[in-house]
């Protein structure tokens, strides 16, 4: 039986703003731990901005430009971090002061990392000082990689089924390891509970386009031309906080609604019959909850590699690998036919189920049990 807490709980999530993935999630797990109970106290940060305030912008700009225009010197470093086991670990007195002023001000009763340097992080401060705080990671990649694994790591929250065994492999038990997908916000969570606030016309395909958390954009002027000469398409585009790409595109063709940064992503992915995204590892999961099939073009940072992979081996991606592949052949072949949409979509309903074995609300019911126990 669950015990009842006496005090508040405090909640402190640790997270990075490389991609906008670890954001998201950890977004999504200070919302569901509110939902829960909202007398809890959330407090997230970004441990990059706490540990180098001064350097951070510099960092997290450098990592857009590596991803946005030297990619291949991004993959050889993740390949070879990979197999070299190379730790990002902050290191250094003051760094270790720094993390024992923000627990000490803090005093958090979990600690969740939604990064694999905030667990490293945190994980060699567990180490050194003792700290009995429990420490929950959260997995942010469907492809496993050493630098989320920590000794101190109380409780994972695994993406996959392939993670968990790769884990228990590694050494963790199986109870301490909780399948959950990549945690997604409420809205995404709620989507199938609620009728969709977008009008869907008989015998027409609805196309959402994305950019991604940093706004990386498909060649729109072949991809907008072709789907406005399509019979019976009507296509939405979400530029995010891409201004130029925006303004190029907006009130271009009378079936083609441009659409800046907006919150609701949940509404135009349930009004989807098809997503043309980036494979990131938390858009995966919305649209898992959403239930609509991907369509991938020539992805090319290692983790959407694997990810697109993955979807496609599931059944519910099509994915155009080659730069020099012609795409637009095959997405006009998938939205002419009725019957592989339809697998597709049975597919990504099926995923869940074979993805996914506790709700987010249950794992963070898990989570509060081991810290009252």
């Amino acid at each position: 039986m669950r015990r009842e807490r006496v005090e508040v709980m405090k909640v402190l999530v640790l997270s990075g703003r490389f991609g906008m993935g670890h954001e998201m999630a950890a977004n999504a797990i200070c919302e569901e731990f509110k939902k829960i109970d909202e007398n809890t106290k959330i407090v997230k940060k970004d441990l990059l901005e706490e540990l180098y305030p001064h350097l951070s912008k510099l960092i997290f700009g450098g990592f857009r430009m590596m991803v946005e225009h030297c990619h291949g010197i991004y993959n050889f470093i993740y390949k070879m971090s990979g197999k070299m086991k190379v730790e990002v670990r902050p290191r250094g007195e003051a760094i270790y002061k720094k993390l024992r002023a923000l627990l000490e001000t803090e005093e958090p009763d979990v600690i969740v990392c939604t990064h694999p340097m905030c667990v490293k992080a945190i994980a060699s401060y567990k180490g050194r000082t003792g700290l009995k705080t429990p420490l929950v990671t959260c997995i942010t990649d469907i492809s496993m990689h050493p630098e989320w694994t920590a000794l101190q790591t109380d409780i994972y929250l695994a993406p996959t089924q392939e993670i968990k065994e790769h884990l228990i492999q590694s050494g963790t038990r199986s109870e301490n390891i909780l399948v959950t997908g990549i945690p997604v916000r409420q809205q995404f969570l709620r989507c199938r509970y609620q009728e969709d606030s977008l009008r869907k016309k008989e015998n027409t395909k609805n196309v959402l386009i994305m950019g991604g958390g940093l706004g990386l954009m498909p060649d729109l002027k072949e991809l907008l031309g072709k789907l406005h000469h399509m019979h019976g398409v009507r296509t939405v585009v979400i530029t995010g906080k891409n201004k130029k790409v925006y303004d190029e595109w907006v009130d271009r063709y009378d079936d083609v609604k441009v659409l800046g940064y907006t919150e609701n992503i949940s509404k135009y992915m349930r009004w989807a019959d098809l997503v043309i995204t980036k494979a990131g590892g938390i858009t995966l999961f919305e649209l898992i909850h959403s239930e609509v099939p991907l369509f991938v073009i020539h992805p090319f940072l290692e983790q959407e590699m694997n990810n697109a992979g993955y979807a496609a081996e599931k059944g519910f991606a099509k994915v155009v690998w080659g730069k020099r592949e012609a795409y637009i052949p095959e997405l006009q072949k998938l939205l002419e036919d009725e019957d592989e949409l339809k697998r597709m979509k049975a597919n990504v309903k099926r995923a869940k189920t074979d993805m996914i074995d506790v709700d987010l609300d249950k794992a963070v019911e898990i989570m509060e049990e081991r810290m009252t126990a």
